[in-house]
């Protein structure tokens, strides 16, 4: 019950802020193109007012260019639109959601009190002054209580069924539960993916008791018992890891696939040959002869 109200809540919100930013664009812009206007562009739209609504807001904290700007992005045309009657519009809307968001509370705040006034003369009953009721009807409002519950219970888990295809009735029940009956809560529990099948099938009742948390030494022993195979010399052993081997360092050069040393020397002096042309230019100079005088 509180989804569906809280969810036409939304809707109403949206719906005001659709037809009023609809006639203040055709207003300004007789030809404007409103299909960019998705829920991306609302959930935007809705932080904005929200913003707005706030005490610490005023016209010199609205950062107008970043909204003008990301107007532009989905309805083309909107930067031609005067920024002051932006700026009032958008303030004269957010006034109009604070108007409609304290209706809804007013609104609630009566059916609350209107629901805790025979709560209230069931306590005045069972006041000593009222008279002590007997076990019969003590035994009656303890039955109908538990029977309230249970219709309560199987309420949500078909609304959460009805609203989440995907869910089984477990998953529900076990969000109920989490969330203490909350049906808002269990929602976001659920879209959070926050809520397991019990192993086995295990109940609501079994999954919410609490359960004793295992000693760190059974544990140990219980892992011990399965495993078993746990080799304490190993651990104490110190794995250092082999030293890589060095090469041989390599002792023959070559050049053009030719062996030109052996020793390993990087440099080699190497004689070109030369053509038989080249040897006929060369002339060979013989040294003087030596005379001895007498």
């Amino acid at each position: 019950m509180t989804t569906s109200v809280s969810r036409n809540r939304d809707m109403e919100l949206e719906r005001i802020i659709q037809d009023t930013l609809t006639r203040f664009i055709q207003s300004h812009i007789p030809a404007a193109d409103l299909s960019g206007m998705d829920d991306v562009f609302f959930s935007y739209i809705t932080g904005v007012l929200e913003e707005l609504g706030s005490p610490e807001s005023s016209e010199e904290t609205f950062d107008m260019d970043t909204f003008v700007e990301m107007m532009e992005a989905y309805i083309p045309g909107f930067a031609e639109i005067h920024s002051g009657d932006v700026c009032e519009m958008m303030f004269a809307l957010s006034e109009r959601l604070s108007e409609a968001r304290n209706k809804e509370k007013l609104g609630q705040k009566t059916l609350e009190s209107r629901s805790e006034a025979p709560s209230e003369d069931l306590t005045k009953g069972q006041e000593p002054g009222a008279g002590a009721c007997n076990g019969k009807r003590l035994c009656a409002l303890t039955d109908g209580a538990g029977a309230q519950e249970d219709a309560d219970l199987k309420d949500g888990v078909e609304l959460l069924l009805e609203m989440f295809p995907a869910c089984t009735v477990s998953q529900a029940e076990k969000a109920l539960a989490m969330a203490l009956g909350n049906l808002e809560e269990a929602v976001q529990l659920i879209v959070e993916e926050k809520v397991e099948i019990g192993p086995g099938g295990a109940s609501v009742k079994e999954l919410s008791r609490p359960r004793r948390t295992p000693n760190h030494d059974e544990l140990k022993q219980v892992i011990l018992q399965k495993y078993m195979m746990v080799d304490s010399a190993d651990d104490q052993k110190t794995h250092r890891p082999a030293p890589p081997k060095e090469a041989p360092k390599k002792l023959i050069r070559y050049i053009d696939n030719q062996v030109v040393s052996t020793k390993g020397e990087r440099y080699k002096d190497i004689k070109k040959p030369e053509s038989e042309e080249m040897k006929r230019t060369y002339i060979s100079l013989k040294p003087a002869r030596k005379y001895k005088f007498h």
